[in-house]
């Protein structure tokens, strides 16, 4: 009788082929789902870049590009590129305007000190406070009134923020033009970051106050 159910225990553990198949059909059947899940998801951040690229594109990579008007000063805004020193100096000899403004850092080779360009007679160099766009813009109120134009040079993909906050914050008409500066695909990307970012912090904050300068 003993001997029976020893037996009978030994056979219940016996390997099946069939119970290891099963499990193997399981496993797979698992990984296919997470691999489909793994595709979609995928699929998806694709899609969503995707989208942000083609809507960003309008605002950032092709931003409205209007005819410089005649205006009484160019605004040069930080920090001063020499492409957009030079954008500023071909619309000067194109008679667009005489006089340039040029926001520069405190310090550094771009200081009024220290860049030549701030050397010469028509142009003028000055930090605004904070230097940023908004303080830029601030800033520009000691140096034009609300019946004057201004032409104000950026690179391409801070136009539209700088329209933005240049509308709300200046008195000054202003009318923003794009310069091309070479941008690869990484500079880019974070511009796309970086201006919605910044964009959504300008609404957020507002204005900054004017210097103490500024022309009534």
């Amino acid at each position: 009788m003993a001997h029976y159910t020893v037996a009978r225990r030994s056979t219940s553990t016996l390997w099946s082929p069939h119970e290891e198949t099963e499990d193997a059909r399981v496993d797979d059947e698992s990984m296919l789902t997470r691999t489909r899940w793994a595709r979609r998801g995928a699929l998806g951040i694709l899609a969503i870049i995707a989208l942000v690229a083609v809507i960003g594109l309008p605002l950032y990579v092709f931003p409205a590009v209007p005819a410089a008007p005649k205006a009484d000063l160019l605004y040069v805004i930080g920090p001063p590129t020499a492409t957009r020193i030079a954008d500023a100096e071909s619309l000067r000899d194109q008679g667009i305007a005489d006089e340039v403004l040029v926001s520069v850092p405190a310090s550094g080779p771009d200081s009024a000190d220290e860049l030549a360009y701030c050397w010469r007679a028509y142009v003028t160099c000055r930090t605004p406070d904070p230097f940023t766009t908004r303080g830029e813009a601030a800033m520009l109120d000691a140096y034009a009134t609300d019946d004057e134009s201004v032409i104000v040079l950026t690179y391409t993909p801070h136009v539209l923020r700088t329209r933005y906050i240049f509308g709300a914050c200046a008195d000054a008409d202003v009318t923003v033009i794009p310069v091309d500066e070479s941008l690869n695909l990484s500079r880019w990307i974070y511009n796309y970051a970086y201006q919605t970012a910044a964009f959504a912090k300008a609404w957020i904050v507002g204005c900054a106050a004017p210097p103490s300068d500024a022309l009534p």
